[in-house]
């Protein structure tokens, strides 16, 4: 009731549960459901980053390291709410994975006098102080480096795999743009549910969705507020899930898991950056002054870009706009859905967390990887086919 007394009420249960949420998710019973806490890299510019890494029991070292990036709004557990996970999968055929926290996740802060102040906000429904800036020009000017340092470090290994899931693979496109040593760095490239070229602009519902959260973000934390979610459903709620997933391609433990450990806050920088780019389907630097659409074909590196047949925010012929504008002379371009031999229409985040993308998505995902590791050749061990044989070449120039 709009004039009564159940708005108030109703804040403030979402208050008291989201308040309690933060401390669930540290002390979940499994590292999966977790912030990254097992090291952690820090930026050129101040920020703390948590790391999380998978080491396979029988290690290939024929095998880069890979690095799976999340995306916007998330964390990490993006990867890891679901059984028979991707990092699993990847470790169970040798590779050592490491999942990371961009900036403003998980328990990552800027190094400062604020940093314990936000830390104590993290067990409220409140935003944190002095993280409203960032953009995804920082993401990728500062946290990739990081990252990729980091592993380094650890592996002694100077190049990788990086996996990147909407704007984890997004954020990609401008760092091989702009960094002269990003090819010397990213060995091979996978952009799950990633383009950076809309073919239908503007977008009007995602605009609507996008200045929504910017505005609630004045007041308070969108990402915990929607932990409670986990425990309960609200009417109208199926408008919102749309645009993560297909409810009949997701099991329902997921989804709790998703409200309940994945959200985060978007970033106010970041999403001032995005209204651009739903408005007229380029992205374009946060000054407004490179168009990172324009300049794709500056991308060599070996590329596969994976789509969703039933995905709202990277939807095919996005996908393919941005397939096609690259010009690595090793891309390939899988499209998941029921056209196509699989058993559902996949969307946005389905890509990961479908009950059917252990053996539908990430085998051959997982053979593209094979293929391309600089050890002695091995036999493809997935007996599926690609799922999109239109694509598994380049077209002639």
């Amino acid at each position: 009731m709009l004039g009564g007394r159940s708005i108030p009420c109703t804040w403030l249960l979402v208050c008291a549960l989201a308040s309690g949420c933060a401390a669930m998710r540290r002390e979940a019973p499994s590292p999966d459901l977790r912030p990254c806490t097992d090291g952690y890299a820090y930026t050129a510019d101040g920020w703390r980053l948590g790391v999380r890494h998978y080491v396979p029991e029988h290690p290939d070292p024929g095998k880069l390291p890979v690095v799976l990036c999340h995306g916007l709004g998330l964390n990490a557990t993006f990867w890891t709410i679901t059984d028979n996970h991707l990092p699993a999968q990847l470790t169970a055929r040798g590779y050592e994975v490491f999942v990371f926290d961009i900036r403003g996740s998980g328990e990552n802060g800027r190094i400062g006098r604020l940093d314990q102040r936000n830390r104590r906000r993290r067990n409220t429904p409140f935003r944190e102080l002095g993280e409203g800036k960032w953009n995804v020009d920082d993401l990728m000017r500062y946290d990739v480096p990081a990252i990729l340092d980091y592993v380094q470090r650890e592996t002694g290994r100077d190049q990788v795999n990086w996996v990147g899931h909407s704007m984890g693979g997004m954020l990609m496109f401008p760092y091989f743009e702009l960094d002269a040593t990003s090819h010397t760095r990213i060995a091979n490239f996978v952009a799950m549910g990633s383009t950076i070229t809309l073919a239908d602009a503007p977008k009007y519902d995602m605009l609507m969705a996008n200045r929504a959260i910017r505005t609630l973000n004045h007041f308070a934390s969108p990402g915990r507020l929607g932990r409670p979610l986990s425990f309960f459903r609200m009417p109208g709620m199926n408008i919102i899930d749309s645009f993560y997933y297909d409810e009949d391609n997701v099991d329902q433990r997921t989804v709790s898991r998703f409200y309940g450990y994945t959200l985060e806050d978007p970033g106010p920088g970041a999403f001032r950056q995005l209204d651009r780019y739903l408005k007229c389907g380029h992205m374009y630097s946060s000054d407004g002054q490179l168009d990172y659409s324009a300049m794709l074909d500056r991308v060599k590196v070996p590329l596969l870009m994976i789509a969703g047949e039933g995905d709202i925010i990277s939807d095919v012929p996005s996908t393919e706009i941005t397939f096609y504008s690259i010009r690595s002379p090793d891309k390939t371009l899988m499209i998941f859905g029921t056209h196509y031999g699989q058993v559902a229409d996949y969307g946005h985040c389905d890509l990961v967390w479908s009950r059917h993308a252990a053996t539908e998505i990430f085998p051959p995902l997982i053979d593209w990887l094979d293929q391309r590791q600089p050890g002695p050749p091995i036999a493809v061990r997935s007996t599926l086919a690609f799922p999109s044989e239109q694509a598994l070449s380049s077209p002639q120039e």
